[in-house]
């Protein structure tokens, strides 16, 4: 629900530009306002995890996330989307994010554990696939402002009485009743990692890098998608029904690279989903000379395959190499790299188009950014798988 709420962001864009006339690279600026304040605040939701645990820090990220979306639907200025999107939106999101998720997932599964986080974190996926075309239809038959009011008190009423019941830190062993540790019990405590330990190795700055040049690969893309499609002459609902076709199929990526990661290692895995996703961007850089819809496809299926894959492969190294009592903070850290390549991103692929009037520049470096990604997950090896 909440990435699906976020991601939909691309299909808002269109109607946004044209009632308020803006450039595309101030409107899609507010998510890059977004991913810094994501940034930054992913080290305070590591704090905060691991002071007053997940649950907490969930339940107030699907409030905050909400209310976004609701107040979203009053704008009437460019300082208000960057309040609403940017900073509240954002807030939410963290909450709702990988730092939470992560640790959570970390504290109940020891082991196959890439199987596991890769298969909690495809429900973003699965998000993203209904909610590209669910806001399409509510924009074309209610408004964008109507649109944005529905999605922020559905997901509220979704996600409050969900993480109510289902985010609670598992039982620690030593309070059940004898036998050794199974999936609900908390694992042997892990090595004590600080999060000052950890910045002087080169594997969490080998990771913060990874998690840095995946955004820059990606965001540029997805924030204009549905714009370019629509540019290249596809109805909006079709542009739309690709982006959630993306989502269906980031799905299979997301559970499929997790359960990689503990087959194969997540350096190798993540190559691979970084191959794809660069794939995805090539079908569209095919897409500005040929306006056969098969290139559209090629780029759902590719780039749907890859994205968000990462985000599994590096929960999974991180929780395997800094796992302990201090995980939270050490993974709020890493996610600084995110949020600093994700701030650049959606403006960038913005600002490209009104310099240029093509993304084919946006296109090939999402390609560059997928070899450097790579690269530094080679220079951060997981344990044996």
């Amino acid at each position: 629900m909440g990435n699906g709420l976020y991601f939909s962001f691309s299909v808002f864009l269109v109607p946004l530009v044209d009632e308020f006339h803006w450039s595309r690279g101030l409107t899609a600026g507010a998510q890059s306002i977004s991913t810094i304040v994501q940034g930054l605040l992913a080290p305070v939701a590591g704090i905060l995890v691991d002071r007053f645990g997940p649950r907490r820090v969930i339940l107030t990220g699907a409030a905050l996330l909400s209310g976004a979306s609701l107040l979203g639907a009053t704008i009437h200025s460019a300082w208000e989307l960057y309040l609403y999107t940017g900073a509240l939106g954002a807030a939410g999101l963290v909450g709702l994010g990988p730092v939470p998720m992560g640790v959570l997932i970390s504290r109940w599964f020891s082991e196959r554990r890439g199987r596991a986080v890769g298969v909690a974190f495809s429900g973003m996926g699965f998000g993203v696939f209904v909610m590209g075309p669910l806001a399409q239809w509510l924009i074309a038959v209610a408004g964008w402002r109507v649109a944005s009011a529905v999605l922020g008190l559905g997901a509220l009423g979704v996600l409050a009485p969900i993480v109510w019941i289902g985010a609670r830190d598992p039982v620690p062993a030593s309070a059940r009743a004898g036998g050794s540790s199974r999936a609900g019990e908390l694992p042997a405590p892990a090595p004590d990692w600080t999060l000052k330990r950890a910045v002087a190795t080169r594997t969490f700055w080998a990771l913060w890098l990874a998690n840095m040049c995946t955004p820059l690969a990606v965001f540029p893309v997805t924030t204009h998608q549905v714009a370019f499609a629509i540019d290249r002459g596809f109805e909006p609902m079709l542009a739309a029904s690709v982006f959630g076709v993306m989502g269906l199929m980031s799905i299979l990526g997301r559970a499929g690279f997790g359960l990689a990661a503990d087959r194969f290692g997540g350096p190798l895995a993540a190559t691979v989903s970084y191959g794809c996703t660069a794939g995805g961007s090539l079908a569209l850089l095919a897409l500005e000379s040929d306006q056969r819809a098969g290139w559209l496809v090629a780029y759902a299926l590719l780039f749907g395959l890859g994205f968000g894959a990462r985000g599994p492969i590096i929960t999974v190294m991180a929780s395997d190499l800094f796992g302990g009592r201090r995980l939270g903070v050490i993974y709020g850290a890493l996610s600084l790299g995110n949020g600093f390549g994700g701030a650049i991103g959606p403006w960038f692929g913005g600002f490209v188009h009104d310099v240029m009037g093509s993304y084919r520049l946006v296109f090939l470096a999402s390609v560059v950014f997928c070899a450097l990604g790579s690269t530094c997950f080679w220079l951060a090896p997981r344990r044996a798988p």
